[in-house]
Order: C-alpha cells, then structure tokens, then sequence
C-alpha cells in the first residue's frame, strides 16, 4: 500500500507542477489529444509530427519516466510534457484525464507513442463522438473480425477480455485494451474518481476494470474500426512475462473493483 500510495504521490505532484506552469502551446481547442510514452526514443518524434499533421487538436505528452533519450527528444520537438518521475504504469492515465478535465477540454484522445496507431484515425473518434454523443470511443482492431491469433496467449487473454466486458456491461465490445480512445468530460470525471477511489491500479488490467464501471454508471461506450501495425521497436509494456502470470490474478481483482 505505501508503495501504490507513494506512487499516486508522485503523480499528483507532477499534474500540479505542470498546470502551475505556463502553456503556450496549449491553445484551447475542442479537444486534447495526449499521447503516454515510456522509453520510446525511436518513435516518439514520428507519433508526434503525423498527430500534428493529422488534426488541429492540442498535443501532451506524458513520459512515464523514460531512461532512454525520449525526455532529450521531446525537448526539441516544442511539445508540451508532463513529466514522470518514474514509471506509474496506469498513473499515466489519470496524468493525461486531469490535465484534460481541469483544463476545460471537451474530449481527451489518446494515442500510443509507440507508432502502431494511425493518428488519422484521432479526427474519426471524434467525429463519432460527436455523432453518437457517446462518452468513451474505442478504436478496435477486432471490431469486424478478430485479429489477434486466438491460441496464442495474449490473443486469448484479448478474447476472454472482451467477452467478459460484453458480458458484464451488456454491450459488445471487441478491444478492451486499445491503445487509441477518447473520453468525454462525464468520462474523465468517472475514470478520475475511479483512481481517487483506490481503483485502476493494475497496470495489465485497468483497461477491463475502467470499462466495467463505465457501463456500472451508464456511460454510452462505442467503438471504430481501426488498423494497427505490428511494433517496429522496442518491447510491449503490456505482455512482459510478470505480467502475463500476474494477469489471471489481477484479471479478477478488477473485475471485483469495478463492480463494486
């Protein structure tokens, strides 16, 4: 406990150092997309350039902290950042929904730092929104078709998630664990009391827990369809072997959190 509370400390601080400051770059537009990123030195300036080519929204990035050169790159890259002192797995969620939420966005889109998403893909997530009033908008890779490989085991861990989400909240949804999803104001506010409550701490499976209270609290959640492309660099944060034999266990206690 002391150590999650240690590490929701750290976080705080870093939210509250950086709306004390200045941001310029920040201009006040309907939406704000952040993209989260830890050790992704070789992609981070690539994410960053085609998100500004592909929308007019507002940019953040948050570095989990990074050991590598991403924190130098971002430095020339004129992007806003909010700086994690180390790494908060999931905390890094709840840094991009408050710094959305309390400076008055509308939605709050994130994309992976990681270049596997399509940022053409950001306007479409909007535009649905928009056009369905939905407050979570999720891009799928499964939405017509599942496209993980179902004996491998994070393909069955992707289908067992989806099944159990559309159980629980009585909607189909085929990705629960996308990388790419927008957050409407009522959204944020949700996912953001859900971490102030002691939720949404298991980094391999908050992404289930999150919408299990969403659909507890009758949030409209949709989906899009979307394309990702295999990992050129680097390595998964979401399959490390620790967490895959964690995941059963933490599977189950945010299932349990999310439905009280």
């Amino acid at each position: 406990m002391r150590m999650k509370s240690h590490r929701q400390q750290l976080q705080g601080e870093a939210v509250k150092e950086f709306l004390s400051q200045s941001h310029p770059r920040l201009n006040g537009s309907e939406a704000l997309v952040y993209i989260p990123v830890h050790n992704e030195e070789c992609t981070i300036a690539k994410v960053v350039e085609k998100v500004r080519q592909s929308c007019d929204f507002d940019l953040l990035v948050i570095d989990d902290g990074s050991t590598d050169s991403t924190a130098d790159i971002l430095q020339r890259l004129d992007v806003e950042v909010v700086k994690h002192p180390t790494c908060l797995g999931s905390l890094l969620i709840r840094s991009g929904l408050e710094v959305g939420y309390l400076l008055g966005y509308s939605y709050v889109i994130k994309i992976d730092g990681d270049d596997q998403h399509d940022p053409q893909d950001i306007p479409r997530l909007y535009e649905h929104a928009i056009k369905t009033g939905a407050d979570i908008v999720i891009g799928s890779r499964h939405l017509h078709k599942f496209n993980a490989k179902i004996l491998s085991i994070e393909g069955s861990g992707m289908w067992f998630c989806s099944k159990l989400v559309s159980l629980l909240s009585r909607k189909r949804i085929t990705d629960t664990t996308s990388g790419l999803k927008l957050w409407s104001r009522r959204a944020c506010e949700v996912a953001i009391q859900s971490f102030k409550n002691g939720k949404l701490k298991e980094d391999s499976t908050y992404h289930i827990e999150e919408l299990i209270i969403a659909a507890r609290k009758k949030l409209h959640v949709e989906e899009i369809s979307v394309v990702v492309r295999p990992r050129e660099y680097g390595e998964t944060k979401s399959y490390s072997k620790r967490k895959l034999i964690m995941f059963p266990l933490n599977l189950i206690r945010s299932t349990i959190r999310g439905l009280l």
